[in-house]
Order: C-alpha cells, then structure tokens, then sequence
C-alpha cells in the first residue's frame, strides 16, 4: 500500500477509528491505482510528484470525503501527515547541518537540488527574481501539483503540500531563514521561494 495512504488513514483513525479508517485506506488505494493507470502517460519526471505525492494525496482525500468525513478535517488529514513526516526528518538534518558547519552551503544546494527535482521536464515554470547576498530565490509560476488537484476537483489539498515545504524548510537552523510568503496552492499568483543564510 503506499505509504501516504497508509500512514494519512492511520492519522485518520485516531478520529474515526481503526476498522473504519482501514476500509477508508483499501478504498483509497484502489482510487489510487485507477488514477496512476489514467496517467500512465505520465513522463518520468512528473511521476515522481504524481506517482509519489499527488496522486495518493487525491485518492485519500476522495475517499475521506466519500465516506463523511468533513472537507476541513479531510484536508488536515493530509496535512498532518506532511507535519509528522517533517517533525521526524528535520531534527536529522539539523544535526548533520550543526556537526558540519554546512549552513552557509544550504541555500546554493537548496536551488540546485529544486531546480532538478521539481524540474520543467515534470511540469513546473520559473522566474528568477534577482537574488542578493547567501540566499536561493525563485519563484515557480506554474505547479504540476495545483494544476493537477485542480483538474480532479481538489485544488484545497495543494496547500498541503505547501505546508509541508514550511515544516521542512522553516526551522534546519538559526542562521537559515525560510522566507516563503506565498504560494499558488494558498491563492497567490507564484510560490515565491527564498531560503537564505544570515550569518
């Protein structure tokens, strides 16, 4: 089963219990399969955020939806489920980061790292504000992920995974500072990225 499903179903079963959040998830992983085969045209690119992330975020939000839960609960579901992931990870990094001394390298390897992962070839378009100083700064102005939920009717789950950029990048350390003040899945016309290091 994939592990967003999984472990967002396991979150919701602390409200709605065990039996009922496990029908939710067998359910939620066949609307899961079914999308990934109407996508299977997919490039390899995509499918690393469609596969992994968007696609399972829609089914489980689908199938919480279906089966009553509230749309606001449904969408903190998800979220939550981006929260403990980065809650787990991010104390990781903020040691190998501390006992390194490699602060003052993040934000080059944050752009570096972003500009491949969340490439054109998957779908994203960028413009490149001018930059000052330590800092990684770019804005993406078309995102695979809102353009996606929005075509399957749920554009609100975006911000989730919004969110989840916040949890991880917003505390790696005190020099590091996360200015992120907008982005498309919150209704703003770019996500304007900036990760800078503040000595």
């Amino acid at each position: 089963m994939n592990r967003l499903i999984r472990t967002t179903c396991a979150i919701a079963a602390e409200d709605i219990g065990r039996e009922r959040a496990g029908r939710i998830a067998v359910m939620a992983q066949r609307r899961y399969e079914k999308l990934c085969t109407e996508n299977a045209s997919d490039s390899k690119a995509l499918r690393a955020h469609t596969f992994k992330r968007i696609y399972p975020g829609i089914a489980v939000y689908e199938t919480l939806r279906a089966e009553g839960v509230e749309p606001e609960k449904a969408v903190w579901t998800i979220r939550e489920y981006f929260q403990r992931f980065s809650a787990k990870m991010v104390p990781h990094l903020q040691r190998v980061i501390k006992v390194l001394g490699l602060a003052k390298r993040i934000p080059g390897w944050f752009k570096k790292i972003s500009l491949h992962s969340f490439g054109t070839d998957a779908g994203f378009v960028y413009a490149f504000p001018e930059t000052h100083g330590n800092e990684a700064r770019f804005n993406i102005v078309r995102c695979p992920y809102f353009e996606t939920c929005k075509r399957y009717g749920c554009p609100e789950i975006t911000r989730c995974f919004c969110d989840g950029d916040d949890a991880g990048y917003g505390n790696l350390h005190p020099k590091l500072i996360w200015g992120r003040t907008t982005t498309i899945g919150r209704g703003g016309d770019c996500c304007d990225f900036l990760l800078e290091y503040r000595a």
